[in-house]
């Protein structure tokens, strides 16, 4: 029979002390790092549909398989599978909803621990629809361009299900060593994920705009952005190719989809593809 998952402090896991089993859930670009950094604490499997990702797992060490049924019951699963947005421009979670599924089936009274970046209510439905008792969000930041100032391991944001999801969550998450900002509820937690990409985009999108505008005019854009760059609360960004990648232009959909009218979000969105055809027609 399997052991009850305990919340007691394990330093020394040499002694007759049960560890809980960690499953991660999708071994992309986020879940390989985080199932190799977990592997540091936990007995760690990872698994993928994809059988390269499962294999490259494997070969770094990791236990992963690609067959669901395999998988011995678990006490934590760390969800990290992709989300996006389907053709009409509406956010698509099946993913989540599918994993989830899955976890209640074999295991609903395990930690399920949420990093995937979703619309904001997604925590809580999928908890709710398939019966899950410990559900935590805690949103990745991993950035695969600098992985070692900005991987696995940063402060993160977490929001829980309830009092003892959250207890379960702050103690996983302090066994990993990544520190945490706990927060009021898992729609805090969703809602400050996809508004700091939001964020950043409009940034972007602006520096975007701004470059346009000074190659009307003749002027330097890097010029001018270094000279308003001297005042102290400004720091206008580089523009350079336009806004790429799955994260960011995904995100800002998220929070404007959820305003259903967003005039800045969806302005800095089109900022983006203006300076994307100005840019084509150079």
């Amino acid at each position: 029979m399997k052991k009850k998952f305990s919340l007691e402090l394990r330093e020394d896991t040499s002694r007759n002390e049960y560890l809980p089993e960690v499953c991660v859930v999708g071994l992309g670009t986020v879940g390989l790092p985080t199932a190799l950094h977990a592997a540091k604490y936990f007995s760690v499997v990872g698994y993928d549909t994809n059988l390269k990702a499962v294999d490259l797992c494997v070969s770094q060490g990791v236990l992963a398989t690609e067959n669901w049924l395999s998988i011995p019951l678990t006490d934590i699963y760390v969800v990290t599978v992709n989300t996006g947005i389907n053709e009409g421009n509406e956010p698509d979670v099946s993913a989540i909803y599918d994993v989830c599924g899955k976890i209640a089936e074999k295991e609903p009274e395990a930690l399920v621990c949420i990093e995937s970046t979703i619309p904001v209510g997604t925590s809580r439905r999928v908890a709710e629809k398939f019966g899950l008792k410990y559900v935590v969000h805690c949103p990745h930041r991993y950035w695969a361009g600098d992985p070692a100032d900005h991987g696995v391991v940063q402060k993160r944001v977490l929001g829980a299900l309830n009092e003892e999801s959250m207890e379960k969550g702050e103690w996983f998450y302090s066994k990993l060593k990544i520190p945490y900002y706990a927060v009021s509820s898992l729609e805090t937690a969703e809602t400050s994920k996809i508004a700091e990409n939001a964020y950043r985009f409009v940034q972007i999108g602006f520096a975007e705009e701004l470059k346009v505008i000074c190659d009307k005019l003749g002027l330097p854009f890097d010029d001018v952005k270094a000279a308003c760059n001297t005042k102290w609360n400004i720091e206008i960004l580089e523009a350079r190719d336009g806004i790429h990648g799955h994260c960011l232009p995904k995100d800002i959909r998220y929070l404007a989809y959820l305003g259903k009218e967003a005039p800045l979000l969806m302005g800095a969105i089109e900022a983006d593809k203006r300076y994307k055809r100005a840019l084509n027609r150079k």
